[in-house]
């Protein structure tokens, strides 16, 4: 096997475990009328940020993007899982906090997804779940670095138009 093959079939295993996690999910919470990915960020922030957090904050920890994370939240403000609470001191800044109904049905969400958690993760020992931690974080890390790289084109391209319009 070639290593341009290898690598071909190693990133399709890590979408297609992606993919089973998240089907395994939402046929835990048949019903909910949410996606795997809408589940998981939820009990994720139940599992970091009881007491809410903010966009910015969840970008540093998670790696996603700003518009990533603000579809997420837009989406579960309208199924009423989180809300905004303004700043007083800066009301632009706005905390993202768990609404009454997702601390209602958060145990439910928080018990299923450690069970699947547990199942999935049995069949490693604790030295491999280590390696697959270690391994996870260095593609991560790349991955991150490659997006900053992609935003950074964006945001040079956008102001060297800006600069050719002023100068029109």
């Amino acid at each position: 096997m070639t290593e341009e093959l290898r690598e071909s079939e190693m990133i399709y295993l890590l979408k297609k475990i992606n993919i089973s996690l998240e089907i395994c999910l939402e046929k835990r919470l048949k019903g909910s009328g949410m996606s795997g990915t809408q589940v998981y960020f939820l009990v994720y922030i139940l599992r970091h940020h009881p007491k809410g957090t903010y966009i910015t904050e969840m970008c540093r920890e998670t790696g996603l993007s700003k518009a990533t994370l603000s579809v997420l939240v837009k989406k579960m403000r309208e199924k009423g899982y989180l809300c905004f609470v303004e700043e007083p001191e800066d009301i632009r800044k706005k905390k993202v906090i768990p609404t009454e109904k997702l601390l209602n049905e958060g145990a439910e969400f928080m018990q299923k997804t450690q069970q699947m958690e547990d199942e999935i993760c049995s069949a490693l020992d604790s030295a491999e779940r280590l390696e697959l931690w270690e391994l996870e974080h260095k593609i991560l890390t790349r991955l991150g670095r490659e997006q900053r790289q992609e935003t950074d084109k964006t945001d040079n391209k956008c102001e060297e138009k800006d600069r050719q319009e002023v100068t029109a």
